[in-house]
This record gives structure tokens, sequence and C-alpha cells, in this order.
């Protein structure tokens, strides 16, 4: 199964790289995006995360991926 994620790293040193901010089970669209991004989100940021790109929103970077169930993990 896969699901799409949006990841965010705010402007601070002991941020993860992985902070899941939501998650959808089809691609989000510009409306799904927005309200949980916030104001701060432009059309050309939306378009660049659709692209694959990070964007900055108020000092903080976001990432959208599209992420692969993983069934084989070492325990």
């Amino acid at each position: 199964m896969k699901i799409w994620c949006l990841f965010s790293i705010e402007n601070q040193y002991y941020q993860p790289n992985n902070n899941l901010v939501a998650w959808w089970t089809k691609k989000p669209t510009t409306d799904k995006l927005f309200p949980v991004i916030g104001q701060g989100l432009s059309l050309e940021d939306t378009n660049l995360l659709f692209a694959g790109n990070k964007v900055r929103v108020c000092e903080t970077d976001y990432r959208l991926e599209e992420v692969e169930e993983d069934t084989n993990l070492s325990q």
C-alpha cells in the first residue's frame, strides 16, 4: 500500500527529517494542502510540492512524498 505524506522541518537544529504533518491515501489536492500548511502557501509553492520539491513557508520546510508500506521490517 502507498500513501502520500507531508513532512516538515522547522528552522531549528533539533528537528527530525521526517516530521509527519499529514497523510492521504491519494495524492492531495490544493484544497487539502492549504488548510494543513496555512495562509503562507502560494499556488506556486503547491506546484513545487507536487513536482517533488521542498518549499519554505513561514520558516518551515515542507515536502510531499509518496511512501510505500514496508512489511519486511527487522525487529
